[in-house]
């Protein structure tokens, strides 16, 4: 219309959100990956795996349990992280088609945009188009946040408590053969 400024776009319009695998370059911003809440004990543990994951990433056995670091990058900034593997069982038999997600996580001032929700789903489709039949991750009873987000976003999941993890609740989503 004539007269009429044009529309303006907001700033996370203007941004793309991608979801890509990690790069050596962004093992430093890994290090220093801010998250809310430093004294939180399950944060500091969420913390402490996230400044491992270069080295989980490069460990002996990290190609026979196809492990995969991914982040959210925001025009050439990381804003979340999340990693994943093969289920290895009790007898050490590697499970390619079952994978625990280790862990995500999204920047302390970028939480609360969608971007968890953003970069979960992005992970379980990549996994279902790689034929995953299922998905496992923990959650700690103290992390409300997770737990809520856990049941609502995937409310199909199986949740239990089992003995070996304790204190930590396992969600285990099950998505069948994706080549089916």
């Amino acid at each position: 219309e004539p007269g009429r400024p044009p529309a303006r776009r907001s700033r996370s319009a203007e941004r793309s959100v991608r979801l890509r695998r990690v790069h050596p370059d962004d093992f430093p911003a890994l290090h220093h990956f801010p998250l809310a809440q430093p004294d939180n004990a399950w944060l500091a543990e969420v913390a402490e795996i996230i400044d491992g994951l270069p080295g989980w990433l490069h460990s002996i056995e990290a190609a026979e349990r196809d492990r995969h670091v991914v982040v959210l990058d925001d025009g050439g900034e990381i804003v979340g992280v999340g990693a994943h593997e093969a289920v290895v069982d009790e007898f050490g038999r590697i499970h390619l088609a079952h994978r625990y997600l280790m862990v995500t996580a999204i920047r302390d001032d970028r939480r609360r945009q969608g971007l968890a929700r953003l970069l979960v789903e992005s992970i379980v489709a990549d996994l279902q188009r790689r034929h995953t039949s299922s998905i496992s991750w923990l959650v700690h009873p103290d992390n409300e946040a997770s737990l809520a987000f856990s049941r609502a976003v995937f409310p199909d999941a199986d949740e239990t408590s089992p003995p070996e993890d304790k204190p930590y609740i396992a969600f285990t989503l099950h998505l069948g053969d994706a080549s089916q």
